[in-house]
């Protein structure tokens, strides 16, 4: 696969969820979120799984059935703190040359989720299409249509809209190649994987959302046909080079004929996965969607979005599986995670200072809440020695705080009276 971009796009939100004023964060081939809890990094991930939802024929301006809303309504997504706004605004920059092309959405509840305006700009200078909403709107399905009025080159334009999907139809020309710019910008998210903070792969086969379910539970049905022979072969290498991991993962059938994927350690009988301890169950979904990522078949994820992909293992465990998704990253398939583990950081340091991974395709993120509810991210630098500008220095200065005081106390009753 062919070597993507170093800023696949920019994401820009304003009034949505804890982010009050506006927030930028640029999309690169691996882009790593950091920050303490409730402080708004998951609300970002989830919100590339909406927009990937979104972006589908049929969904509607914004798909308010994606699993990522977790059964939230619209006006849960409008900023809720003490100075509320319940029309958020979602802007998307492809990077383009002389100018970025641009596309701002604000939506808002009106009888049912409404487009409120809308604008398309290349540049500062460049083209300007800038509209908002002035009729009665019609509704087929999860679609809405209406009439918009506003500015286009310089002129009064009015005219209808209709937003089958995120991106609408019925753009005059030169916005409609802002918005196809967009549109190719956004690619990868087509097909995006997301994997939240509890997948505990259990086999259920019930249809899958994008490529699998959020928790993986639907893999071991998704991978009997097609390249899953090659990516289950893939994991078992994987996962045997791995200490105590075993050496060989299968399916079959249950009694009642669901699939099951089945674990065979080291001098143990196969088994079952739900089965197995938990640190291999919330590993697998990921290793399996990056190998079938990988193998660019057309169901395949063409991105991944994946929480808390430490969670359950052990830090040597967290180091491989980083290891694991840089050759994702060169393999041309964009990753996301959000994370607390410092071995995640300290592993993305490595890759850059050996040359796996370059700073330039890395974004690198604090996602911080402020006294006032409202969230803010900070975008952090990475040099050429892999050292990290604006990160604050105390971040992951527990565990020496806390060896430090072992230290002191042992040494306490050993000092001379």
């Amino acid at each position: 696969m062919a070597p993507i971009a170093d800023r696949l796009f920019t994401l820009k939100l304003q009034a949505y969820r804890s982010f009050r004023d506006e927030t930028s964060i640029d999309i690169r081939p691996l882009t790593l979120l950091y920050g303490f809890n409730q402080a708004g990094k998951s609300t970002l991930v989830r919100l590339l799984a909406l927009l990937a939802d979104s972006l589908a024929p049929g969904a509607g301006p914004l798909d308010l059935r994606s699993p990522a809303l977790r059964g939230a309504s619209f006006k849960e997504l409008g900023h809720l703190g003490r100075e509320m706004n319940l029309s958020p605004w979602v802007t998307l920059v492809a990077p383009g040359s002389p100018a970025d092309p641009t596309f701002k959405i604000q939506f808002k509840e009106d009888n049912g989720l409404v487009v409120d305006r809308l604008h398309l700009i290349r540049g500062p200078g460049g083209d300007k299409f800038k509209v908002e909403l002035a009729d009665i709107v019609d509704r087929a399905g999860n679609g809405m249509r209406g009439n918009y009025e506003g500015r286009y080159r310089g002129q009064d334009w009015n005219e209808p809209l209709h937003f089958d999907s995120l991106i609408p139809e019925g753009l005059p020309k030169d916005a409609k190649d802002i918005a196809d710019a967009v549109r190719a910008a956004l690619a990868p998210l087509v097909w995006m994987q997301w994997l939240d903070a509890n997948r505990l792969t259990g086999g259920n086969e019930t249809s899958a959302v994008r490529c699998c379910r959020p928790d993986g539970g639907d893999l071991p049905a998704l991978l009997r046909t097609g390249p899953g022979a090659a990516v289950l072969a893939g994991a078992s290498n994987w996962l045997a080079a791995q200490e105590g991991l075993g050496d060989e993962l299968s399916l079959r059938s249950d009694p009642s004929g669901r699939h099951q994927i089945v674990h065979r350690a080291f001098g143990r009988e196969a088994l079952p996965l739900h089965l197995a301890g938990e640190g291999l169950r919330a590993l697998l979904p990921i290793l399996l969607c990056a190998l079938w990522a990988e193998t660019g078949d057309p169901g395949a994820p063409t991105m991944l979005a994946v929480e808390e992909p430490e969670a359950h293992l052990h830090p040597t465990l967290q180091v491989a599986l980083f290891d694991r998704l840089a050759q994702t990253v060169r393999a041309g398939i964009p990753v996301v995670l959000e994370t607390h583990s410092v071995y995640v950081l300290r592993a993305m340091q490595l890759a850059v200072l050996e040359g796996r991974l370059t700073p330039e395709e890395i974004g690198l993120h604090w996602v911080d809440q402020g006294p006032d509810g409202a969230s803010t991210v900070t975008a952090i630098g990475i040099d050429a020695d892999a050292a990290l500008t604006d990160w604050r220095p105390d971040l992951f200065e527990k565990e020496q705080e806390l060896a430090h005081r072992i230290l002191d106390l042992r040494w306490k009753p050993q000092e001379t009276p």
